[in-house]
């Protein structure tokens, strides 16, 4: 099955959005985790190889290679398709839809789109955004990659926005205690 691509604007995004507080997360950093990613990576790929010079695998090691390539074999989200966070994911704040915050993201996503970034990299998405309605459940996330300039609520679903929300976004992240790197 051929996946569906939609595409909408920041702006269209946040002022379509009904919530009742958001909570932000920062994922995918920091020296434990940069650690954990390399020794996990090539033990994917010395499983994969296994499998592919031998055509098997036991039964555990099947499942280690399966749950390695969950975490190594594609773009990572906040929240994945089963509903679970990214083991990484640390929350850094939780926000009432009448916060100040609230009205700075809103403002932010809200900035007119003139230039759209395109860089040619896969994004890694370092920060998140979860909005929660008033039953204490998800209605949607925004995966934030900084590096390059892009955003998608889930994959395949992304959201335009202007070069410049980006550097304001990267503001706001630090400003909540992200530990933002610098490009």
């Amino acid at each position: 099955m051929t996946p569906k691509y939609s595409y909408i604007s920041s702006i269209e995004f946040i002022n379509k959005l009904e919530f009742e507080y958001i909570e932000t997360y920062s994922l995918q950093r920091g020296t434990e985790f940069e650690t954990e990613s390399k020794v996990g990576f090539k033990e994917f790929e010395k499983l994969q190889k296994q499998l592919e010079k031998n055509g098997d695998l036991s039964e555990i090691e099947m499942s280690r290679l399966l749950m390695l390539k969950k975490l190594h074999g594609f773009t990572q989200y906040l929240i994945n398709n089963n509903g679970e966070f990214h083991p990484s994911a640390e929350k850094t704040g939780t926000f009432k839809s009448d916060d100040q915050i609230i009205e700075k993201l809103k403002s932010i996503l809200n900035t007119p789109i003139k230039e759209v970034p395109s860089w040619m990299c896969a994004p890694v998405y370092r920060d998140a955004i979860v909005f929660y309605d008033l039953n204490k459940e998800i209605i949607s996330t925004l995966n934030v990659c900084l590096s390059c300039e892009y955003m998608e609520t889930r994959m395949f679903n992304h959201i335009n926005a202007d070069a410049e929300t980006y550097n304001l976004m990267r503001e706001f992240f630090i400003e909540l205690g992200h530990k933002v790197e610098e490009n």
